[in-house]
């Protein structure tokens, strides 16, 4: 690759948006990874990383009961277990999935079956 002049513009998310424009000079692919890896982070609204599904769905890390398939006594209760990123802000789908969590932690530790 010979040496050129590279233009990248990452638009985010948020409420606000973001813009990050950078122009460098770069000689390989290993100059972009480079700057990539300095540069690049997370925002907000970070979600999926325990996606929940039923236990045949190879990518899924939690049951409906928040409870992490193969394991015993271990959930997972919060934004994490969304498939996906909501349109909107996370924090009122995340204060019901712990609301949720907390239910079904009351209910299994009485013997109770909870919906």
């Amino acid at each position: 690759m010979k040496t050129q002049q590279a233009d990248f513009v990452i638009v985010g998310g948020g409420t606000a948006g973001c813009v990050l424009a950078a122009r460098l000079l770069v000689s390989s692919d290993d100059d972009i990874d480079t700057w990539l890896r300095k540069t690049a982070g997370f925002s907000h609204h970070l979600v999926g990383s325990c996606k929940m599904g039923n236990a045949d769905d190879p990518l899924a890390v939690v049951g409906p009961d928040l409870r992490v398939h193969g394991l015993d006594r271990l959930r997972v209760v919060d934004a994490s277990i969304m498939p996906t990123v909501t349109t909107g802000n996370t924090h009122a789908t995340t204060v019901a999935i712990a609301e949720k969590g907390a239910d079904l932690i009351k209910a299994s530790s009485s013997g109770q079956q909870q919906a």
